[in-house]
């Protein structure tokens, strides 16, 4: 007979592996209650119980590739992680528009790219 393990053991393993500070195989091991779950944290997410810690591709193998962010929108030559823009980067270009459209209310302006003109409509600036 399997020795069930506490409820608040069960619950912090289970959020030890939301948080991946465990892998999968410890948590079965913390619940089995083979592995304590100081010991699964020990060991860390890329190890399980009965791991050699050794990774299954090698050392320095990727699986995946990094995912390529894209230049930010407001030109200041920054990599975003996945949207248009670096964090408050949108308020910047949002500002540096509305200033120029007090001077050229039609963007003829050949600093902003068509993607920023296309910004400036969105947000109902021209």
């Amino acid at each position: 007979m399997t020795q069930k393990v506490h409820h608040q053991t069960e619950r912090g393993a289970r959020m030890a592996l939301a948080k991946k500070q465990i892998s999968r195989e410890s948590y079965e091991a913390v619940l089995a209650g083979t592995l304590t779950l100081g010991e699964a944290r020990e060991l860390g997410r890329d190890r399980g119980s009965d791991d050699t810690g050794q990774a299954i591709n090698g050392p320095g193998t990727a699986t995946e590739a990094p995912r390529k962010g894209r230049e930010c929108l407001c030109s200041c030559g920054g990599e975003t992680r996945g949207g248009r823009f670096l964090p408050g980067h949108d308020m910047r270009l949002y500002g540096e528009l509305k200033r120029n459209l007090e001077r050229d209310p039609l963007l003829r302006n050949l600093r902003f790219t068509d993607e920023q003109k296309a910004y400036a409509k969105e947000r109902k600036l021209i």
